[in-house]
C-alpha cells in the first residue's frame, strides 16, 4: 500500500489532459472522445475502443420523403462520426424493387445536403447483391438457411402455432440453391431460427424472395432479392459498420440481426462485429409521419401532395421556413432517449424561432386593416432599422397623413386615448365614428402609451398563408385529419418595402411572425 500510495498521489497531481496523454502513452491503441463542446452531449458509444474506426451508417429506403424522424435518426450518425473522429456512410437500402422510386435517391441526396450532411461514401444495397448470393450459399451449406415451398398463408400459420416447417428438415443442395438463385424454382428462403421462441422475428424468417419488378439502378439483373433482415447485417459487415444505430422499432430484431453478423464472422467476412444501438422514433403532434396517413390525407384532398406545408417533411419544412439550424438544434436535444415522445410543434417552432431571430430583417404588415388619418404630423419619412439588435441595414418609409393599422387595435381605444404609433410618434385619437382620425401629439417614446403596428399610405396588398398545427384530430384507429381551418389565408396590406423581397426571402413581420416569401404578394407564416 505505502508504494502505491505516492503513484496516485502523482497522477492526482496531473490535470486531465496529462493523464489522458501519459494513459494513451501506455496504451496507444485507445481510442479518446473528442472534447465535448456540444450544447446536447451524446452519451459514449458501447465497446467504442473495440473498433479501429468509428463507423455509422444512415440507411434510407428511397421509397418515400424524409421527414423530421428520419433527421434523428441521421444528426446521431453524424453527431457520433463526429465524436470519435469517424465516418459516416449514406447507404441506400434499396432492395425491395416494388416499393423505391428513382426520384427518391436524388430527394434524399438534396435534403441531406440541404441539412449540411457530407456523407464520406454513398453507397446502395442493391450494389451487393452478387456478395450476398456467395453469403447465402455459404449459409445454406452451414445448415442456416433452407428453401420453403409452403404458400405464404401456411408459412404465417406454423409461425403463429409455433409449428416447424418440414422444409427445414432437409439441408439443400448446390444446384437447389443454384437454381433459386437463378428463379429456376419457386419458394422463398428462410432462416434456421428457434420455431419454438418467443420472439416472434426468430420464428424462420424469410431472408430472400423472389421480386418480378425491374429495378431503377439494376435493371433486370436479379429476380431473387434480401429482405431487409438479411441484407442489413451483411452489409453493415461488408463495410465495416461499427455501430448500426436503428430506432426501437427494430429491438425485436437485433437477435436476429446479431446472429447473421456472428455467421459472417464465422466465414472469416469480417473483423469485428458491429454493435447495435438502439434509439426511440420522434413523431410530432399535429402532424403524421407515418406514409399511409400521409397518403390517406392525400386521398381525400385534404392536402395535395408530401410537400404541404402542414406536413413534417423535409420538403415541407424547408417550404415554410424551417432552416437547417433549428430543426437540428431540435432534433439534438432529444439525444439519445429510447424513452417514445411526440413533441408539440410549437418546441420545434421555438427552437426555429431562435435560429432565425437574429437574421430576419422586421417589416410591418397589418391584415384585414382601416384607414387612420393623422393631422399635424411634422415628418415626411422615417428611417427605421431592420432589426433591433443587429446590422441588417435600414429602409426609408415616406409618411403622410393616412396610415393602415389593424381594426383590433382601434376597437380597444377610445376617443382621446393617446397611443403610439410603433417606432414613429405618438398620437391622440379623436374619432372614431366614420374616418378614423387622430392627432400628432409628440415624438419621443411615452412607456405609460400602448404601442400599435401600422403601415403607411403606400403600403402593398400582401396575403399570408398560414398554418395551423393545433388544428386535427386522431380518431381510435390512429388515422389523421386536419381540421378545415388548419390552413387559412389572410388578407392584409404590407409595408412598400416587401415589393423588392423574392421567393425564399425569410422576415419577420413585427407582431405577427416568422415569414418566407413565396411570391411577389404572399407569404407563409413559419411561426409566431
Amino acid at each position: 500500500m505505502n508504494e502505491i500510495k505516492p503513484i496516485i498521489e502523482k497522477i492526482n497531481s496531473m490535470s486531465l489532459d496529462e493523464q489522458i496523454k501519459l494513459l494513451q502513452k501506455d496504451f496507444p491503441d485507445m481510442k479518446s472522445e473528442t472534447k465535448n463542446t456540444e450544447k446536447f452531449p451524446l452519451p459514449s458509444l458501447p465497446n467504442f475502443n473495440s473498433y479501429e474506426t468509428i463507423i455509422t451508417r444512415f440507411s434510407p429506403n428511397p421509397n418515400g420523403h424524409l421527414h423530421i424522424g428520419h433527421v434523428k435518426a441521421f444528426r446521431l450518425d453524424f453527431r457520433y462520426t463526429q465524436k470519435y473522429s469517424g465516418k459516416l456512410f449514406l447507404r441506400f437500402d434499396d432492395t425491395n424493387p416494388v416499393a423505391i422510386k428513382t426520384e427518391f435517391y436524388n430527394e434524399i441526396l438534396e435534403n441531406l445536403d440541404w441539412m449540411g450532411i457530407k456523407p464520406d461514401q454513398i453507397t446502395y444495397a442493391s450494389n451487393y447483391l452478387d456478395e450476398i448470393y456467395k453469403i447465402a450459399t455459404q449459409m445454406f451449406r452451414d445448415n442456416h438457411l433452407y428453401i420453403c415451398e409452403c404458400k405464404s398463408d401456411i408459412i404465417k400459420n406454423n409461425r403463429l402455432k409455433k409449428q416447424i416447417c418440414e422444409h427445414n428438415l432437409s439441408n439443400n443442395s448446390d444446384k437447389q440453391i443454384s437454381d433459386f438463385l437463378s428463379s429456376r424454382i419457386s419458394g422463398v428462403v428462410r432462416f434456421k431460427g428457434d420455431m419454438k421462441s418467443d420472439n416472434t422475428v426468430m420464428r424462420d424468417p424469410i431472408m430472400l424472395r423472389s421480386v418480378d419488378k425491374e429495378h431503377p439502378r439494376t435493371g433486370k439483373k436479379y429476380s431473387i432479392w434480401p429482405t431487409y433482415d438479411l441484407a442489413a447485417p451483411i452489409t453493415d459487415c461488408l463495410e465495416g459498420v461499427s455501430h448500426a444505430l436503428r430506432s426501437k422499432e427494430f429491438e425485436l430484431r437485433d437477435e436476429l440481426y446479431n446472429e447473421i453478423t456472428q455467421i459472417l464472422s464465422d466465414q472469416g467476412k469480417v473483423k469485428s462485429r458491429p454493435s447495435l444501438v438502439s434509439f426511440s422514433r420522434l413523431s410530432m403532434k399535429g402532424s403524421p409521419t407515418s406514409k399511409s396517413n400521409i397518403k390517406s390525407l392525400i386521398d381525400k384532398g385534404q392536402i395535395d401532395n408530401w410537400h404541404d406545408i402542414r406536413l413534417v417533411t423535409l420538403s415541407a419544412l424547408h417550404k415554410r421556413g424551417f432552416i437547417p439550424e433549428g430543426i437540428s438544434n431540435f432534433v439534438d436535444s432529444l439525444g439519445l432517449s429510447k424513452s417514445e415522445s411526440s413533441p408539440a410543434f410549437e418546441l420545434l417552432a421555438s427552437f426555429n424561432r431562435k435560429a432565425r431571430d437574429k437574421s430576419d430583417k422586421r417589416y410591418f404588415f397589418v391584415p384585414n386593416p382601416v384607414k387612420l388619418k393623422v393631422y399635424n404630423i411634422p415628418i415626411k419619412s422615417v428611417t427605421l432599422k431592420h432589426h433591433p439588435t443587429e446590422n441588417l441595414g435600414n429602409r426609408t418609409i415616406d409618411i403622410s397623413d393616412e396610415f393602415f393599422v389593424s381594426p383590433d387595435d382601434i376597437d380597444s381605444l377610445n376617443e382621446g386615448n393617446e397611443v403610439r404609433l410603433m417606432d414613429l410618434f405618438n398620437i391622440k385619437i379623436t374619432n372614431k365614428s366614420s374616418t378614423v382620425t387622430a392627432e400628432y401629439t409628440s415624438t419621443e417614446p411615452i412607456s405609460s402609451l400602448k404601442k400599435i403596428h401600422w403601415v403607411a399610405h403606400d403600403g402593398i396588398n400582401f396575403n399570408l398563408l398560414i398554418p395551423d398545427n393545433e388544428k386535427y384530430t386522431v380518431s381510435s384507429d390512429g388515422s389523421f385529419e386536419f381540421l378545415p381551418d388548419s390552413l387559412t389565408t389572410h388578407s392584409g396590406i404590407a409595408e412598400s418595402q416587401c415589393k423588392n423581397l423574392s421567393e425564399g426571402d425569410m422576415l419577420q413581420f413585427n407582431r405577427i411572425g416568422f415569414c418566407r416569401v413565396i411570391s411577389a404578394d404572399s407569404a407563409i407564416l413559419s411561426h409566431k
